[in-house]
């Protein structure tokens, strides 16, 4: 099918669903190699609710050329990607409520791997004990987004990217670090500050990481930077009932 006929075709299909702006993403979709049978899958997987926040935020956030080329052909990865995009954008968990943040960052990884460049290694170390926490989940995945954005800056191209959980002192610990350039203590002095950045004119907004103080504050946690031997630390604590609360049983079970 010429690709003329396969946009208007996706946009028939969009418009049919309650998909906004079909006219915008069918083109988008097209350009990319996605079909109606793609959108079938997907919607399959991801169900009418999520449908519609899906399939924009794949086509405005995660550069959709690259992505759906990898996916198209595959229904067991559009699942994961589709999973993962409902997972990450909270469709429909807005308030707050018991959250695993291994889970939120392995969510985050996924849906940003098409700008993990081949060579930065990414290591997950994720503590086994780690309980959930009271959170907005949707805004977790934002913070994780920014500070994911701002290591893989930091690398241009090339290092080692961690991502680490644990537990200390009734807090969930969480580190993002690079194995970049690093930060100057003038630059760490004022790397939360708003609209600071380092980057080029037209390369960055200097929000991250002062959206992420933000975040991290409205959930009673703290945010810092550790600078350590080849390595920059993202460090975020974020309060939590301890483990033996989390399986203490619940009022008038069998203790």
């Amino acid at each position: 099918m010429a690709l003329a006929d396969r946009e208007d075709a996706l946009s028939d299909w969009l418009a049919g669903h309650g998909v906004a702006q079909d006219w915008v993403l069918g083109p988008e979709l097209a350009a990319a190699g996605a079909d109606v049978d793609w959108c079938e899958r997907v919607a399959a997987v991801a169900g009418e609710a999520a449908l519609a926040a899906g399939l924009e935020w794949v086509a405005s956030t995660l550069e959709t050329t690259g992505l759906l080329a990898e996916v198209k052909d595959s229904t067991r990865r559009i699942s994961d990607l589709v999973a993962a995009v409902r997972s990450y954008s909270q469709l429909d968990r807005a308030s707050m409520q018991r959250t695993d943040v291994a889970e939120g960052l392995e969510s985050t990884l996924m849906t940003l791997a098409h700008r993990v460049p081949a060579g930065v290694t990414v290591v997950r170390e994720y503590a086994a004990d780690v309980p959930r926490i009271q959170a907005l989940a949707g805004e977790l995945n934002q913070l994780w987004t920014h500070l994911v954005d701002n290591a893989l800056d930091a690398m241009d191209g090339a290092g080692t990217l961690r991502v680490r959980t644990g537990w200390e002192r009734s807090a969930v610990v969480v580190e993002v670090g690079d194995t970049g350039a690093g930060m100057t203590e003038e630059v760490r002095a004022h790397a939360f500050d708003p609209f600071f950045t380092t980057k080029g004119v037209g390369e960055g907004t200097g929000l991250g990481l002062d959206i992420s103080r933000r975040i991290v504050e409205r959930h009673g946690g703290d945010i810092g930077i550790d600078p350590r031997p080849r390595e920059t630390v993202l460090r975020v604590r974020l309060p939590s009932v301890g483990p033996a609360a989390r399986a203490r049983p619940a009022a008038g079970t069998a203790g």
